[in-house]
């Protein structure tokens, strides 16, 4: 496994060269052997066909012979051995065998062999059926033993013998011829037929290799400019990145300072205005108006300035959320609420919460309750109130459900009339801290409203 991931590591031009090197080098041993092989058959059997041809003008007489008994007669031996020793032709052939059919010899150089039956090669059944067939060097037979023995480069060949006038195979000369010629012409083949496989297959293979180093050239010029393209992208994206989360930074802190200004200005109302107004009833009721129905109607104006007062600095004042773990911020929201509405709230929490939490988190939390329970006693005339709330795996889950009247999702994520934001603030809220608002709710089946939190605050 370490080899084939060290090889696939490598350049395309290096693996080519490896794989490549290791193809080409196997077709080439493989063509160069067949190609040797191939010549080899066709210059034995070119040898072969002309020593037959050879033969034949001597052995051709004595078919008759060979025809009309099963071995040669005293005068034709004589004759044929008179042949291998005193002409041109006893100094090319070694020994000689005549087969009849069966695998029977009836005439050989070696006396000993007359009459000695032997099973047949396939060379020799080659002969019988009509063909000149011969091999170099290969004297593997039983019959071939006294040949072997002399060690020396020999052509066996194989001639089928015809009778005159019918043409009919009566007989098949086998003859052993020297070849030290041919396995000089035969060494010249192989080497002449290696040395032009190898020098086509490496022009063959210098050609590609030259092909796949410019191929591999343009890859790795184009694989540069995609880095380069990546990296420049990749830069992009990373200060893109930094920009959202600078955006959403500045948004946290500037929600987080509008909610104090909101909460002074609150505290500025209930403390100040409030306060005199407060007074200036007071003292209206110790006074003794001479118009006692202009008086009525001033103390009720009075009257209705203090509750809308009192509303709406309830409305901006917030706690004080630092010092207060989620846990705390939740309940205290919960509370603030039971107490303005004089309602009841079931909270249901994990142990989880009691852990400290920025700031800005703490205070969409605690924005949250306040609007969506604000709503169950506002607009739902809800009976029944539920808070859930879990941190878990680095974020803040808040669940607010109740059995009111319900209403339309759609309808309710657009500004009111009276310019107030209702959810859709919360959306918006949640989204600069990289959270989740999820409202679901049916007209008469009550409503759910999911807040998902991170609970790490992003910064510059």
């Amino acid at each position: 496994m370490a080899l084939i991931r060290t090889f696939f590591e490598q350049s395309l031009l290096r693996q080519f060269v490896l794989a490549g090197g290791l193809v080409m080098l196997a077709a080439a041993v493989f063509v160069g052997s067949w190609v040797a092989s191939r010549i080899e058959q066709g210059v034995v059997q070119n040898s072969a066909t002309s020593a037959a041809l050879y033969m034949e003008s001597y052995i051709s007489p004595l078919s008759a012979d060979l025809s009309a008994e099963d071995g040669l007669s005293d005068p034709a031996r004589a004759a044929l051995r008179e042949i291998f020793l005193g002409t041109a032709l006893g100094d090319r052939v070694v020994s000689y065998k005549i087969w009849k059919d069966g695998g029977r010899i009836v005439e050989a150089s070696n006396p000993e062999l007359r009459g000695k039956v032997f099973p047949p090669s396939a060379d020799q059944m080659a002969a019988w059926e009509g063909q000149i067939s011969a091999s170099f060097e290969d004297l593997s037979d039983l019959e071939d033993a006294a040949e072997a023995a002399l060690e020396i480069p020999l052509l066996e060949v194989y001639s089928p013998v015809r009778e005159v006038w019918t043409g009919e195979i009566v007989a098949v000369a086998e003859f052993y011829e020297h070849a030290d010629m041919l396995a000089l012409e035969l060494a010249d083949a192989r080497r002449n037929s290696w040395l032009i496989v190898f020098a086509v297959f490496a022009l063959s293979g210098l050609l590609l290799v030259g092909i796949v180093r410019s191929g591999s050239l343009l890859i790795d010029r184009q694989q540069n400019a995609l880095k380069q393209q990546l990296a420049e992208t990749q830069r992009v994206s990373d200060q893109n990145s930094r920009l959202k989360d600078n955006i959403a930074a500045a948004a946290q802190r500037s929600t987080a300072q509008a909610d104090r200004v909101m909460q002074r200005i609150g505290q500025d109302l209930h403390d100040g205005v409030a306060q005199h107004l407060s007074l200036a009833s007071l003292r209206f009721e110790e006074a003794e108006p001479k118009k006692q129905k202009t008086a009525e109607t001033v103390r009720q104006a009075l009257d209705a300035a203090m509750t809308e007062l009192r509303a709406i600095s309830r409305g901006l004042a917030l706690p004080d959320l630092n010092d207060l773990s989620l846990n705390q911020t939740i309940d205290r929201a919960i509370q603030d609420h039971q107490n303005a509405y004089n309602a009841t709230v079931s909270f249901n929490h994990t142990a989880a919460l009691d852990q400290e939490a920025p700031y800005s988190i703490k205070l969409c939390a605690y924005r949250f309750l306040q609007e969506a329970l604000g709503n169950t006693a506002r607009h739902a005339e809800a009976t029944k109130v539920t808070v859930t709330a879990a941190a878990q795996n680095g974020s803040l889950t808040c669940e607010v459900t109740d059995n009111g009247s319900g209403f339309d999702p759609q309808n309710a994520m657009v500004v009111r009339p009276d310019g107030g934001q209702g959810l859709l603030g919360l959306r918006d809220r949640a989204a600069t801290l990289g959270g989740q608002l999820q409202v679901s709710s049916d007209l008469g089946n009550g409503s759910k409203i999911v807040l998902a939190l991170p609970l790490s605050e992003r910064s510059i």
